[in-house]
């Protein structure tokens, strides 16, 4: 869970997911392909990549004991979703997460997560590398909706490849902004712009205690 650098509320992994999933849903434009992977599917894969932490975790998104962290990213690799691409998907999000900082441990766990998706890839149709390049489109969501989920105003760029099978980088930054807007640009979406909510809770007594604060997002183009 992320807690709020600017009030007592804090944000669930599964709400930050959403986010995520809510950005790679509207993907896609005459500058940007979507993935060659049935679209819905890797949409689910982005929008469920973080569901091993389960409905209302505790776990600090910062300062999380390691051991705690291995633990919880060990049961999303023994979660497995039905459909095989998005399972994939999501797979791949976390042993990527894995290699920020290579500790023995954290190697060990890529290998596993290699072979879970080497075994899954014959049912996709689809090759590793295609999930590779789709992964990088995970990545930009997942940055967007972790840094939204601190409600602290942040400049940031992530690096996609706009063509499919092309794997030449673009950096596409994005401005989280108080309270709610967040400014992509270049513009990588489907629509001129689009808005939602995700559900923060009071810090005091979760997650025994819920009591929920409605977190909204509006995301456009730089101006």
């Amino acid at each position: 869970m992320f807690r709020s650098k600017a009030r007592p509320i804090v944000i669930p992994q599964y709400e930050h997911g959403r986010l995520a999933g809510t950005l790679a849903q509207h993907w896609g434009n005459d500058h940007f392909d979507r993935p060659a992977l049935n679209f819905a599917s890797f949409v689910v894969g982005v929008a469920l990549h973080d569901w091993h932490y389960g409905f209302g975790d505790n776990l600090p998104i910062v300062g999380a004991e390691e051991a705690e962290w291995i633990a919880m990213t060990r049961r999303g690799l023994a979660l497995r979703l039905a459909d095989p691409i998005s399972d994939v998907v999501a797979k791949l999000h976390l042993r990527r997460l894995c290699s920020y900082n290579p500790t023995a441990e954290r190697v060990a766990l890529m290998a596993e997560f290699d072979e879970v998706v080497k075994a899954r890839l014959p049912e996709t149709g689809h090759s590793r590398a295609e999930f590779e390049w789709a992964d990088k489109i995970t990545r930009l969501c997942d940055n967007v909706a972790f840094h939204f989920s601190f409600e602290i105003e942040q400049e940031l760029t992530a690096k996609v490849c706009q063509r499919v099978g092309d794997e030449e980088e673009t950096a596409v930054a994005y401005h989280v902004q108080s309270p709610g807007q967040i400014i992509i640009d270049p513009w990588p979406f489907a629509i001129p712009a689009f808005s939602g909510m995700i559900i923060g809770y009071q810090a005091e007594g979760y997650p025994d205690l819920l009591e929920p604060v409605v977190v909204p997002f509006a995301v456009n183009v730089r101006f």
